[in-house]
């Protein structure tokens, strides 16, 4: 392996920080569409969340379970490097894009959820969009590998 592409000592960080941020991304998918009521109050989430997401919408469902389980796998699988991951990001972060676009514009999301977790969800559609760029990068670079055969 060349000096171009070897695995910089960062990769690990940064698949440790998004696995982080997705695994908290899974127990929040799992808990608000469970209807868990100590995490709803533990969030001091009011009467209006329970009900945004009562009877939530399939097509909003798969594009929050694409991107959270999407961003998760991809996150581990960052640690292999395989070159793939950057399309499993790509497919994430649009699915997150229409997620927010959808529901900030059909939804009253805003309004329901109130500015902080509004603005906390746009700072995580950032990320997603940074972490997407970031694993185009290291394709770039020829860091991640083509299959497991080029090991």
């Amino acid at each position: 392996m060349s000096n171009s592409n070897k695995t910089p000592w960062y990769l690990w960080l940064i698949a440790l920080f998004f696995i982080f941020i997705y695994a908290n991304g899974v127990y929040d998918y799992f808990m608000m569409l469970g209807h868990d009521q100590d995490y709803y109050n533990s969030k001091n989430y009011g009467e209006a969340v329970h009900k945004y997401f009562t009877n939530y919408p399939v097509v909003l469902l798969i594009l929050w379970a694409i991107n959270i389980f999407g961003s998760m796998i991809a996150s581990v699988l960052l640690l292999f490097r395989i070159r793939w991951i950057v399309w499993m990001a790509l497919i994430s972060a649009i699915s997150m894009l229409f997620l927010e676009a959808i529901t900030f514009a059909f939804k009253n999301r805003w309004e329901v959820l109130g500015p902080f977790i509004s603005i906390f969800d746009l700072g995580l559609l950032i990320i997603t969009w940074a972490f997407y760029f970031y694993c185009r990068y290291l394709a770039r670079r020829e860091i991640l590998k083509q299959s497991r055969s080029n090991d």
